[in-house]
């Protein structure tokens, strides 16, 4: 099953609310179904049913007083997030070595290519020069993962390396990374949180329009930063501000799903 809008919608509220948002003496009111983006309730329930059947999200039901509480599951949360925990990736002490990525494919293997590609943006490789890719991430069966794509592994070298002579790890990065651009996007995405949390938060039949362009909005920035260890970061990166208040944000209008439903 692909993550479709309203699975996205709602698994990031899940998420990033950081709590288990609904628990309903029967079912959550038709607000909350409008704010994901679904009209009624038998589509809710069947879709509801369909993301439970993925493993994606979970409830416990509570036969004394039919009460129920949706989460979200570790299974729903790498769906969402792929292999990246931002904290977790920010947090992570790197090793002091970077992994490097050299290919030798013909001109005309335009589909080899294309996958190729597509797994490096995927894993956040950093393209630093001609078909040089670089990560700050420990190596783990990428040449299996690369089979599995149909990509020849001959074709591909991998090595660990440091920066040596004039050439630094800074360099590296401001290299292999457009960290103007991405942060270009951080402070789009900021600014929409800060101008939209107050009337989102109270104004209902505005919510399921904000949390489709919220989501798209974050999803672009999402795909574009590579989530460097603290160390690497450049000066006047605006990821973990988007983050920080991003959780705000969520936490906030949970709350306010949260006390609309039934007692």
């Amino acid at each position: 099953m692909r993550l479709g809008p309203k699975a996205r919608v709602l698994l990031d509220l899940l998420f990033m609310s950081g709590l288990d948002l609904i628990e309903a003496s029967a079912r959550p009111p038709l607000s909350f179904l409008n704010a994901v983006g679904w009209t009624s309730e038998e589509n809710f329930d069947r879709h509801l049913n369909e993301l439970r059947g993925e493993g994606w999200i979970d409830w416990d039901s509570k036969s004394k007083d039919e009460s129920w509480v949706l989460r979200i599951t570790e299974l729903g949360k790498e769906t969402l997030m792929g292999s990246i925990d931002p904290e977790a990736s920010w947090n992570k002490n790197w090793d002091g070595k970077w992994r490097t990525l050299t290919f030798d494919l013909p001109r005309n293997a335009r589909k080899e290519r294309r996958r190729l590609d597509s797994w490096l943006r995927k894993n956040r490789f950093g393209h630093l020069q001609g078909s040089v890719w670089i990560s700050h991430r420990p190596y783990s069966d990428w040449s299996v993962e690369l089979r599995n794509i149909n990509v020849k592994p001959s074709s591909v070298l991998f090595q660990e390396c440091i920066p040596l002579g004039h050439h630094s790890s800074e360099d590296y990065v401001s290299s292999a990374w457009d960290f103007d651009k991405i942060n270009e996007q951080y402070q789009i995405h900021i600014a929409f949180l800060e101008s939209s949390l107050h009337k989102v938060a109270e104004i209902s039949d505005q919510r399921a329009s904000w949390l489709r362009n919220e989501t798209a909005s974050w999803k672009q920035v999402f795909q574009m930063d590579p989530f460097l260890s603290e160390e690497l970061l450049p000066s006047g990166y605006l990821g973990k501000i988007a983050w920080n208040k991003r959780q705000v944000t969520f936490k906030h209008l949970s709350e306010h799903l949260i006390s609309e439903l039934d007692p």
